[in-house]
């Protein structure tokens, strides 16, 4: 849920709200005591999303393999993953 004092509810683009992409004040899951109560719910969702995704996609592939990887350590992954796909399935 979003602060409504901080962000319209209704929009993505944190440019036009005078945000530029290095202060977006991400709103992550936190941890500890402040970790999010609707953390695994969120992921699940996200889970379900992204396997739906990838299923309607026809022909998907890398733009780059691998992918730009992350030099955290700690926050592992790509850093993006550029893909391209034929079209969409309904």
């Amino acid at each position: 849920m979003r602060d409504p004092d901080r962000f319209e509810p209704d929009r993505h683009n944190l440019q036009s709200m005078g945000f530029s992409p290095e202060e977006s004040q991400h709103l992550g899951f936190g941890g500890g005591v402040h970790h999010c109560f609707g953390a695994p719910l969120a992921r699940l969702e996200t889970q379900i999303a992204l396997t739906e995704l990838a299923r309607r996609l026809e022909n998907p592939r890398l733009l780059a393999d691998p992918p730009p990887y992350r030099l955290n350590p700690v926050l592992r992954g790509p850093r993006h993953l550029p893909i391209q796909f034929d079209r969409v399935r309904a």
